[in-house]
């Protein structure tokens, strides 16, 4: 494969999944996961970038690399915004995209922020076109949270999904947000970026990821109380 080559062939099938949905996809078929040995001059801060390159430059190996790597945050992501069979289709339409804008790719922001990325614009498309979630502003659904002083609260969506028992209901009440609070949550709490990622993938500033977060928080947080005293009784 080269950097040319077209991306209807490199992904000749569709991502399937192996175990589990989140355990991984057969996409390549093949079984070598060593990395490209290519390293072009002047070697960039991401080392993913390198893939990038090493993909540009005919390395058949290199974008292979790359999905093998992100697959599952990718896919955790998605599954996360879109529920049910659509979720493989959208996964495999990110990376579908991001092979063929590899070429434009500077590598101005992390390899995987520019997917992360992608995957948020891919998503936040599909919901619009099927009008899966009526599109709520965070703000005005918070209205009676406007004046409260942003603390942490100490409340990780995350972190919940590791109590077996709850994790079905946090998908539900997740489920039940608004399509930019959900997205918020779902890249800090459970894909663990950082405030400047976040900041780049939703193109909004640190100021506000923190605000809208923070607000998300308390949303999500008065939407899941009925199992709060479940958490306190000790199943957390």
């Amino acid at each position: 494969m080269t950097g040319k080559q077209d991306a209807g062939t490199v992904f000749s099938g569709a991502i399937t999944p192996t175990e589990s949905p989140r355990r991984g996809w057969s996409l390549f078929g093949a079984k070598d996961d060593k990395p490209s040995d290519f390293a072009p001059t002047g070697r960039p801060a991401d080392p993913d970038f390198l893939l990038v390159r090493a993909h540009l430059a005919g390395d058949p190996k290199a974008f292979e690399t790359l999905f093998k790597k992100y697959q599952t945050p990718i896919f955790s992501m998605v599954t996360r915004m879109v529920r049910g069979e659509e979720a493989y289709d959208l996964t495999q339409d990110v990376f579908l995209k991001a092979l063929r804008a590899m070429p434009t790719f500077r590598g101005d922001s992390k390899v995987s922020t520019w997917l992360y990325t992608i995957a948020r614009h891919t998503c936040l498309n599909y919901i619009r076109h099927k009008n899966v979630i009526e599109e709520e502003s965070l703000q005005e659904s918070q209205d009676e949270n406007a004046n409260v002083e942003l603390v942490d609260t100490g409340f990780n969506v995350g972190k919940m999904v590791e109590v077996r028992e709850l994790q079905r209901a946090v998908e539900d009440v997740l489920s039940t947000m608004p399509t930019e609070a959900r997205m918020l949550l779902v890249l800090r709490d459970f894909e663990q970026l950082s405030y400047d990622e976040i900041s780049q993938v939703t193109e909004l500033s640190i100021v506000n990821v923190k605000s809208k977060i923070h607000r998300a928080r308390l949303a999500f947080k008065k939407r899941f109380q009925p199992y709060l005293d479940l958490i306190e009784g000790g199943i957390g």
